[in-house]
């Protein structure tokens, strides 16, 4: 078993996968890349972000440079780690790092072997790991030790466990937070979800009123890419209780395509299409909850210790 193996992975969190995406020489190799480093982080137990399935210059050229601010920003201030790829100068790379320093989420840098990096970079507080590697198989396992060595902070001979006051302190705050998001990041998610009208309103509403946790909006659209009818559907119908003619009038079309988006929504999220009103709203208090709050709970549940 490997050194990566064998230390605990962090549990139930999203790894924020920062790298530069603008006037990118090779930008299919390049985005390849960075899904490689999802990969990575997925299999240490993470929940990946990659802004360009969401926010990219030319798939999302429609986004306004403000909106594209707001989403990112927002995942990378709910994240338990930022992987930084400094192998390519990117002005964004360093905001993203600098945001994470300002919210104290750790950065892992990662960069070819033969690169140099910024010694402003390397300087910032926030990064913990430098990974550098020659090959795919040396990324794997120096990123896969690195993520694990992030995960164990608060086992023996890291960080002091925090106590569990301020542990409950920071669970309830970051429940506030996660049910709320500025209502630019709102107004931007629903653009890239492709809803508008009554749909869009149904679903501000939600979020302002807590009945959909803002953190959760951001994963329908982030993590599961669900957009317009599918998004609106599965908001109206599975997260909001609406009746099917509710759901139908919001959304402009009949009853049966309701049920269609619907499934197709589930599927989408790793729901089965028929299921039971019973697991999807398990679902959705496990899923549509922000990570912090999630990583909170686990530390909580465990007494402050990892498993």
């Amino acid at each position: 078993m490997d050194e990566a193996r064998e230390k605990t992975p962090i549990a139930l969190g999203e790894a924020y996968i920062s790298g530069a995406l603008t006037a990118l020489e090779d930008a299919p190799r390049t985005k390849l890349f960075y899904e490689v480093l999802a990969e990575i982080a997925e299999r240490a137990g993470l929940r990946a972000y990659l802004p360009h399935r969401v926010t990219d210059p030319v798939a999302a050229a429609n986004l306004d440079p403000r909106a594209v601010y707001e989403i990112d920003r927002g995942h990378v201030t709910s994240a338990v780690v930022l992987i930084a790829y400094a192998g390519i100068p990117s002005f964004g790379v360093g905001i993203e790092v600098e945001l994470a320093r300002e919210h104290g989420v750790p950065v892992v840098i990662v960069v070819e072997r033969d690169r140099p990096i910024s010694r402003l970079l390397l300087g910032n507080p926030a990064v913990v790991e430098v990974v550098k590697f020659a090959d795919l198989d040396g990324l794997r396992r120096a990123l896969g030790a690195a993520l694990a060595a992030v995960g164990s902070v608060t086992r023996e001979g890291a960080r002091p466990i925090v106590a569990d006051d301020v542990v409950v302190q920071r669970f309830i705050a970051s429940l506030e937070q996660a049910r709320r998001l500025p209502i630019a990041e709102v107004t931007a998610l629903l653009r890239v979800g492709e809803v508008d009208g009554e749909t869009a309103s149904a679903i501000r509403d939600a979020v302002e009123r807590g009945r959909l946790f803002g953190a959760g909006l951001r994963d329908l659209v982030g993590r599961y890419a669900l957009r317009g009818a599918d998004l609106g559907a599965f908001v109206l119908r599975d997260v909001l209780e609406r009746s099917l003619t509710e759901a139908a009038a919001a959304l402009g079309v009949d009853p049966r395509t309701v049920r269609r988006h619907v499934a197709t929504a589930r599927v989408r999220v790793g729901l089965a299409e028929d299921a039971a009103p019973d697991s999807v709203a398990q679902w959705l208090v496990t899923e549509l909850i922000a990570p912090p709050t999630r990583a909170l709970q686990l530390h909580l549940f465990t007494g402050g210790r990892a498993r």
